[in-house]
Parts: structure tokens; C-alpha cells; sequence
């Protein structure tokens, strides 16, 4: 992930599928935070930003290390994870752990008393989960694992646009990357249906604004 995506991403702000860490140094409160994700919708860790959005970076094969070891001996059934890596402008590293919504649920996760405890998300905290909560994380079927999306260089450039002028139209984003107007349309599309940017035909020519 590009720096810019990753500023992108933190100004979001902590949720139900997005959680920072300054460090991690507790393999059962590692535990909690992958088993809750993989128990809710999936999600991603930032591990190296602080709870305001400040990067303070990370070593990230040690990170990595702790982690693997929480998700593989303190998760029953263990978690699936993805991992990434990006160094920012300021030379520090963030590690991006990506949890998928687990086929597999619900996972539980092992207590420092030695029980296995199973924990969702909630807005964005790893709460206990009810009994009802659990029943439903039984009979869910998850059909798709969700992709966190990466902007091209092209998008990343109407992103920036977009954040400076708020608008622009279809010709207009053809013109500013140097696509055709078939190939913006198609780029607008996606943008569309990740929920970065919006449509809005109020006027005789239809613009785009972020969503």
C-alpha cells in the first residue's frame, strides 16, 4: 500500500473494521482483537499508529512474529492472515494485518485463566459475545472474503483532485490522467462501488464528487 492510501486509510478513523495499535506486546489481547474480527465482518490492524491517527512506526518482523504466534496457539480454530508493509515519507514502518471474515467461526480466543472466550466487534471495540451473537456466527455463511481495494496512480490523482476542487466530470478525469473516456468510466465505476466516490446526475452533464 502507497503512503498516500495509508494516510487515506487512517483518516478514516478507528471502526468496526479498522483498529490502531501503537505496539503489541500481549498475545492474548492480540488474540481478542484477530478473533473478534474474523468473528464479525473481517478487518485490518494497524500495528505502528497510535488511537489519534499519529504514525509512530514499528519493527515489523517482530510485530509479525507475536502475532502469528497469537493467531496460531491463542486462537481456536487459528486465524488466516494477511500481512503488509508500508514505509512512509518520515521513514517509519506500519504493519498492516488484514483479517478476513472467517468461514471458520466463531473462533475463540485463550485467557491469561486459561478459558477460551469467544469476542465480536462492536463499533470499534472486541466485546463478549452473547449467546445470540454466537448462534448467528454459526449459521453465517460467508460467501466472499472482502479486498481492500488499492488506488492506481490514476486514482490516486483524482482522489487528490477531488479533495482540492470537489468535482469534476467524466471528461474532465479523462483529461487530468490521460484515459480514454471509455477507460475513466470503467475507473469511475469501481470507484463508485467501493464507496469512494459519488455519481451526481442533478445537472445536464453528470459529475463526480468523494463519496
Amino acid at each position: 500500500m502507497s503512503d498516500k492510501n495509508l494516510y487515506r486509510l487512517i483518516s478514516k478513523g478507528e471502526s468496526q473494521t479498522l483498529d490502531f495499535k501503537r505496539t503489541l506486546n500481549d498475545v492474548y489481547k492480540i488474540a481478542k482483537s484477530l478473533t473478534s474480527f474474523a468473528n464479525t465482518k473481517g478487518g485490518v490492524l494497524l500495528i505502528g499508529v497510535e488511537d489519534n491517527g499519529k504514525i509512530s512506526g514499528v519493527d515489523p518482523e517482530e510485530e509479525a512474529y507475536l502475532i502469528k504466534e497469537a493467531a496460531n496457539f491463542y486462537c481456536d480454530p487459528p486465524v488466516n492472515l494477511k500481512f503488509e508493509e508500508t514505509l512512509t515519507d518520515e521513514g517509519k514502518t506500519v504493519l498492516m494485518v488484514i483479517v478476513p471474515n472467517s468461514k471458520l467461526k466463531p473462533h475463540k480466543s485463550l485467557t491469561k485463566k486459561g478459558d477460551w472466550t469467544i469476542y465480536t466487534r462492536m463499533y470499534d471495540k472486541s466485546i463478549l459475545a452473547s449467546e445470540g451473537i454466537i448462534d448467528r456466527m454459526e449459521s453465517d455463511v460467508v460467501e466472499d472474503e472482502p479486498v481492500l481495494y488499492t488506488l492506481s496512480p490514476q486514482e490516486e490523482s483524482l482522489i487528490d483532485y477531488l479533495g482540492i476542487f470537489q468535482r469534476i466530470t467524466l471528461k474532465g478525469y479523462a483529461n487530468l490522467v490521460n484515459f480514454s473516456e471509455r477507460r475513466a468510466r470503467r475507473s469511475l465505476m469501481t470507484l463508485i462501488k467501493e464507496g469512494l466516490v459519488a455519481q451526481h446526475d442533478i445537472e445536464k452533464t453528470p459529475f463526480f464528487t468523494l463519496a
